[in-house]
């Protein structure tokens, strides 16, 4: 029995030590804090622009915004909020990126 309880003590110990370095990226979008560039390689990629209306992309279509998308992880943000696209950074709730998912 206590070989049992020894092996559930380093499995819980061995979890733990694995969680802790993996706790950025679970709050990566709470910890945005960067506005994204347009220049930014990943935006560019991903054709990002700061304002929706200047969009010209053949997968753009009007009313789509970074607001209204379902990778815009705080929908509350009313100019510039994070995005799942793009973690670790801001991005302006009425931009666009050919990543943009409707909102469910």
């Amino acid at each position: 029995m206590r070989d049992r309880d020894t092996n559930l003590t380093r499995r819980r110990l061995l979890a733990g030590l694995v969680a802790v370095p993996a706790a950025p990226l679970v709050f990566m979008p709470a910890m945005a804090s960067e506005r994204l560039s347009e220049d930014d390689p990943q935006a560019r990629a991903l054709n990002y622009r700061h304002d929706a209306s200047a969009v010209e992309h053949p997968d753009y279509r009007e009313g789509q915004t970074c607001a209204n998308c379902q990778l815009y992880t705080d929908a509350d943000a009313a100019e510039w909020g994070p995005c799942a696209a793009f973690p670790g950074r801001l991005v302006a709730a009425g931009g666009w990126c050919s990543a943009w998912v409707p909102r469910a």
